[in-house]
């Protein structure tokens, strides 16, 4: 007799594929947050927080990438 609750393991199903790649853009978006925060740091501590082209655009490239960062976290958590 067969059991009426048993569920046939070809018919369960499947959790969806987690989706691979996108690492090295994800590596990449770190190390231009760290290296952005860094030169951003040192050309502020340099000049004494006076705003220099080197300060602001080393704010412009870790908040570009800060942004980035989120725009692929969201978009790989819905897909």
């Amino acid at each position: 007799m067969s059991d009426l609750y048993r569920i046939d393991p070809a018919a369960r199903p499947s959790a969806p594929e987690k989706q691979r790649g996108g690492s090295a853009l994800r590596a990449s978006l770190w190390i231009l947050l760290v290296l952005g925060a860094a030169v951003n740091l040192v050309s502020n501590i340099a000049m004494k927080g006076d705003l220099t082209p080197v300060g602001l655009t080393g704010g412009a490239v870790g908040a570009a990438s800060a942004v980035g960062l989120a725009v692929h976290y969201i978009s790989r958590r819905r897909s």
